[in-house]
């Protein structure tokens, strides 16, 4: 006896159904998850890539934050408490704090009562663009000691200093910044000449130091890691402008 018709189709359609996916449809579709799969990979890399990039800058706009912020109080506080607070401020020349004592394009040397403790301190900011037993460098310190009765080029150096890493060397000439670290104005906003240094040991560099009225802070960090997104060096570069108070 033949089966029906639709007995016949029954079957036909029941063993199709059971037979599953063919190889080649197996195949396309492990092709297609491969190019989906491999597209939202690429993407999430290409965030992790981004975040670290991101971290990296972040971490030196604090370095550089943290730096200017810093030098701004100090040369705020520079020249207080000032000879003319004291009747006879020879008695007590730790008590007398002198203002800028020697500047340069890459290091201040200040007094001032830069810790709002009563007491006047011995500062110095300086670059450092090489020390063999520091990889950071080139960078830049800030120590502060407290004064002693002597003269501004006598005073104590602290051994404990703040650090800023990996500095970008400061100057306007090849591989450099394109600006000095520290750059100085009058009262007119007009730069004052300080060539490769001043200082209060000669008539003529205390009139310089005299002319000083605001100070300019060009800060620049690089890391020593390649931008993991686009493959160069991650570069951050902020300024500050401090005003003398004295």
């Amino acid at each position: 006896m033949k089966p029906s018709p639709n007995t016949a189709g029954l079957q036909n359609e029941t063993k199709r159904t059971s037979a599953g996916f063919t190889l080649l449809e197996l195949l396309i579709s492990l092709l297609i998850l491969a190019v989906v799969s491999g597209a939202v990979f690429e993407q999430i890399n290409r965030m992790q890539k981004r975040s670290s990039a991101e971290a990296m800058k972040l971490d030196l706009n604090q370095q550089a934050r943290e730096f200017l912020d810093q030098t701004v109080r100090d040369l705020h506080m520079a020249g207080y408490p000032a000879a003319s607070m004291y009747s006879n401020p020879l008695a007590s020349p730790s008590k007398v704090a002198a203002g800028l004592v020697s500047v340069s394009p890459t290091q201040i040397l200040l007094e001032g009562d830069v810790n709002n403790d009563g007491n006047v301190y011995s500062v110095n900011i300086s670059y450092v663009a090489n020390d063999p037993s520091d990889p950071n460098c080139p960078c830049v310190r800030r120590s502060a000691a407290t004064k002693i009765d002597a003269d501004s080029f006598s005073q104590p150096t602290n051994p404990a200093y703040t650090e800023t890493e990996h500095v970008f060397p400061p100057g306007t000439g090849a591989g450099q910044s394109g600006e000095d670290l520290f750059a100085f104005y009058d009262q007119n906003g007009n730069p004052v000449v300080i060539g490769l240094g001043a200082d209060i040991s000669t008539d003529a560099g205390k009139v310089t130091l005299a002319s000083i009225k605001t100070v300019k802070i060009n800060l620049s960090l690089v890391t020593n890691q390649r931008d993991p997104e686009g493959g160069g060096y991650v570069r951050s570069a902020m300024s500050a402008t401090s005003r003398l108070n004295y």
